[in-house]
Formats: structure tokens, sequence, C-alpha cells
């Protein structure tokens, strides 16, 4: 079994997944720290990466060190020009039924109400367009926003919906705008990669994907390139969920 396997992951709570994050962007050199460099740089305790590696399987930190070191390698011997593994690794988890409930859930409240709405910006934006477009390509009206600027007007805030994508889920004006949307009585729900975001907490309901970060240099700024794959398989599945409640 590998490390983070489904059945391995469907175990994790808030601060594995933080832990977890940690390991795969740092994972040149995870082999080489000590659990208490680990533990301070990921802003745990030790107890926690303790626990977090015996839920993998492992005695302890050494035994993951180790059982990590030889996985890392043994991918790393076929070269790829895109690393796959935090992809395939959310579509193992979204097989859980927690995942899945998640969705349900959620595919429910979009269900009972008039107005959805979209929003996000730069590559949250183009996907907050994105999915207003499929929704509306299967039969239900909405609306997307690309840009927190844009002008938006309730017809009826308790019959509506507001579903916010956001990689950091820290952007300060989506989080403003949000508040005031929920503040006017619709309803509020978030695509972010980790539920301990401002966003996600104040959120009526929240679904999180838990990928790795990415970012690249270009000309002197920083470029998210964070994939938006995970954000794509959410949107679509509420999408056909919704139909499903709908006409059933």
């Amino acid at each position: 079994m590998t490390l983070f396997s489904r059945q391995v992951m469907e175990q994790f709570g808030e601060l594995d997944y933080e832990v977890y994050n940690y390991i795969l962007k740092n994972s040149e050199k995870i082999p080489y720290m000590t659990i208490r460099e680990v533990a301070k740089e990921a802003h745990v305790s030790t107890t926690t990466i303790t626990r977090f590696c015996r839920k993998t399987m492992c005695s302890g930190f050494s035994e993951f060190k180790v059982r990590f070191k030889l996985e890392k390698e043994k991918k790393g011997s076929v070269k790829k020009r895109f690393d796959l593994s935090s992809i395939t690794d959310f579509f193992e988890r979204v097989n859980s039924d927690s995942f899945q409930k998640q969705l349900d859930t959620i595919a429910e409240v979009i269900a009972g109400k008039r107005q959805i709405i979209f929003i996000g910006t730069g590559n949250s934006g183009i996907m907050a367009e994105y999915a207003s477009r499929y929704f509306c390509n299967i039969g239900i009206f909405s609306t997307g926003i690309n840009g927190p600027m844009f002008p938006i007007n309730l017809e009826f805030p308790e019959e509506s919906i507001i579903i916010v994508l956001s990689v950091e889920g820290e952007t300060n004006i989506i989080i403003e705008n949000s508040s005031i949307l929920k503040e006017s009585s619709s309803t509020l729900v978030s695509i972010t990669n980790s539920r301990n975001s401002t966003l996600a907490r104040i959120s009526d309901y929240n679904i999180s994907y838990y990928i790795q970060k990415e970012r690249k240099e270009m000309e002197e700024m920083k470029v998210d390139i964070t994939s938006q794959i995970p954000a794509v398989y959410i949107v679509e599945a509420l999408a056909r969920l919704t139909m499903e409640k709908k006409q059933g």
C-alpha cells in the first residue's frame, strides 16, 4: 500500500492535511529533516506528525522518511513532464463517502435556490465563468462573475446562492464582498484549496480539494499556476447532482 492511498487519506483530519501539504511542497528536503524541524515549519506539534505517520502505517517519522524517499525515487525513475501525483491523490480522495456526501449536501441546497451566482478572480474567475456556462448548458440558469468589483443585484437574497471559487481563500476583496452577500441572507458556498482559509471559515458550506499550490517566477513577479482540475471536477459534479435533484 502506498503512503497516501485513498484508505489512508480518508482518516486524515484538518491538521493531517496541513502536514500532507507541507510534505508535498518540501518533498526534496523531507528525508533529511528532523521531526522537530518539520513540526516548526508546518506549524503543528511533533505529536501531530507522529499521529500522521501512524495513519500512513509507519511506526514513526523515521520509518515514514525512509518509505517516502523510496516512493519518491520509484516515481522519479520515469521522467514526467507534468507531475500528476497531487492530482491523482485528489481523485482517490473524491471517491470517499465523506467527500461525496459533501457534494450531495451542497447540490441539494443549490437545487432549492432561484438565483445561482459564481464568483472568482484571476484563474478562479475564469473557473467561475466556466461553472456558470456548464450549469446553463445542462439547463440550470446561473451567472458567472470574473472580478470582485462587478456589481451584484440579488433580487431574491434568501433564494440566492453565491458560490465563490478561490485557491487561497484569502483575497481581501473577495472576503469582504462574500461577507456582505452573506449578510444579505443569501447562502454562501466556497470552493477552496483548504478548509482553514478565511473564506472557507465564513462560508455556510465549503468543499476543499487540498492539492499542492504552485507558483512560477515570471519577470520579477510570482504567478499562480496551481491546477484547476479539482475545481473543474467539483463544479461539474455539483452541476450533475443538482440536475438530478431538480428532476427527481
